[in-house]
């Protein structure tokens, strides 16, 4: 399944760098196959479960690094037959 995460601490100042690269390295610990884009982090993950956890983990870690309050923005692929990042891209420039 190929899931967009947008993770938006509130409360904490105009720049949020400092608290996108600590939801980037929980990705990252957790061994996820993931690209970050300006506004937002696209991932493949294996199923709704791990999402559900991955989304405690960094919403846990941004309280943790000060945020009152976290708002995410969530959009999901999920093919029966499968799928990846790159497979979706080459789809697309194969037709331009």
């Amino acid at each position: 399944m190929i899931v967009e995460l947008s993770a938006v601490p509130i409360g904490v100042g105009e720049s949020l760098s400092r608290y996108i690269a600590k939801v980037i390295e929980v990705i990252k610990k957790k061994g996820i196959k993931y690209e970050l884009h300006p506004m937002g982090t696209v991932m493949e993950l294996e199923s709704f479960n791990q999402l559900s956890e991955l989304l405690e983990e960094i919403n846990r870690t941004l309280f943790d690094e000060g945020s009152p309050r976290n708002y995410f923005v969530i959009k999901i692929d999920n093919r029966g037959r499968g799928g990846s990042m790159e497979g979706k891209v080459r789809s697309v420039m194969e037709k331009l």
